[in-house]
């Protein structure tokens, strides 16, 4: 019988938006998933209260800051025969280094990838927006040459939103290297999915923000379209930063401070719906969160995780570009207790199919594929 290969990924940082998958990715294939890192933990995502990851199972070494280099290129040349994946690849020089070792040693590679920015507001911060705008107007073209020199070796994208397929597609990926993805993480015990809570009669649409304070995430314009709205309607913000930026006016829009590491699904099971009103995100975890909680999910279509809220059902997604589409969907879902509920019972089936298991599952009949097969495998999460 022949001996299936390793699987080996390649981490700026292993955090818990993909260790869970590479955890039940481990189980499925039957073989180990060994992690190589450039750190255990990220000093920003640790000051906005992450924590290293909760997965025990998966192997991570750690990539020395001194001798890294050799050390890399070691690695690789050890595991020139199995499975390489990438996440985070362009994020740094070292992790663009690893990659160049996989085209040298003609190994098997895959990247996971978020769509890069098109925007000058940044990921973690609203700082330094002169070298921000020059980072977005300069993606395009670093993508286009990192695809000259990837596409024909690389096996292919695990491109994680449309937008990334899009992007990766306009770089010169082929379309049949392009595998539709997202980050995943399990359901709670301690905050089932459930169908049952209602609103009383005359009680406030309770919608619930979490993320970051920054000018990315939308907030200004969730705060604006609750005051505007006409109907019974309150807003709870959670999320690290400096809330003295905004106008809260402790009644109907109020801010509750961050929220426990792993305690976000407990947090947001008791409001009726999250809102997501980014102006840009590659992702937004907090949607998986929501729907894992069983809460639908108001979003606008600059965020990557939109589709999970169209496939399923389960909630609403508004044009960015209408500022008042968002006050719109809020005042009318506020009104329509039926159309909630029925947004809410469709979170179950958005749960079920978004859980690591699943998108292992799905990684995993895309590696074993042949490669003349690959692109037949139908992504879960996104329209055919």
């Amino acid at each position: 019988m022949t001996k299936q290969p390793m699987l080996v990924t390649w981490q700026p940082v292993l955090t818990d938006h993909q260790a869970f998958t590479y955890e039940a990715l481990a189980q499925q294939a039957g073989v180990p998933v060994l992690a190589y890192v450039l750190t255990m933990e990220d000093a920003t995502r640790r000051a906005q209260g992450w924590q290293e990851t909760q997965v025990e199972s998966i192997e991570r070494r750690l990539i020395p800051s001194h001798g890294g280099l050799a050390y890399c290129l070691q690695k690789m040349r050890e595991h020139r025969h199995d499975v390489h994946v990438f996440g985070s690849a362009f994020q740094n020089t070292r992790m663009l280094y690893c990659l160049l070792l996989a085209l040298v040693f003609r190994v098997e590679f895959y990247i996971v990838s978020e769509p890069y920015s098109p925007i000058a507001q940044g990921y973690f911060s609203d700082g330094r927006m002169t070298l921000q705008k020059l980072k977005a107007m300069l993606r395009p073209c670093l993508y286009k040459t990192y695809m000259t020199l990837l596409k024909r070796r690389m096996s292919g994208v695990f491109s994680i939103s449309s937008k990334a397929v899009s992007q990766y597609s306009d770089s010169g990926v082929a379309k049949n290297k392009l595998f539709p993805f997202g980050y995943f993480i399990p359901s709670l015990e301690s905050a089932p999915p459930s169908t049952s809570q209602t609103r009383e009669d005359g009680q406030p649409l309770r919608v619930v923000f979490v993320g970051a304070l920054i000018t990315r995430k939308g907030l200004d314009l969730l705060i604006e379209a609750v005051t505007r709205s006409k109907a019974a309607v309150t807003l709870d913000v959670y999320g690290p930063g400096d809330p003295s930026s905004f106008v809260f006016d402790n009644d109907r829009t109020r801010y509750q401070g961050t929220i426990a590491f792993g305690s976000t699904q407990k947090i947001v099971s008791t409001y009726d719906v999250l809102v997501l009103p980014s102006r840009y995100d590659g992702w937004g975890v907090v949607v998986n969160e929501a729907l894992c909680a069983g809460v639908p999910v108001i979003c606008s279509d600059k965020v990557g995780a939109r589709v999970l809220v169209e496939k399923f059902a389960a909630g609403a997604v508004y044009d960015a570009e209408s500022p008042d589409a968002l006050e719109s969907i809020i005042t009318a879902l506020a009104s329509e207790p039926e159309r909630l509920l029925a947004m809410r019972a469709a979170t179950r089936h958005a749960a079920e199919a978004i859980q690591p298991n699943v998108a292992a599952s799905y990684m995993l009949a895309v590696l074993r594929a042949k490669p003349g097969d690959k692109a037949t495998i139908a992504s879960p999460w996104y329209p055919e």
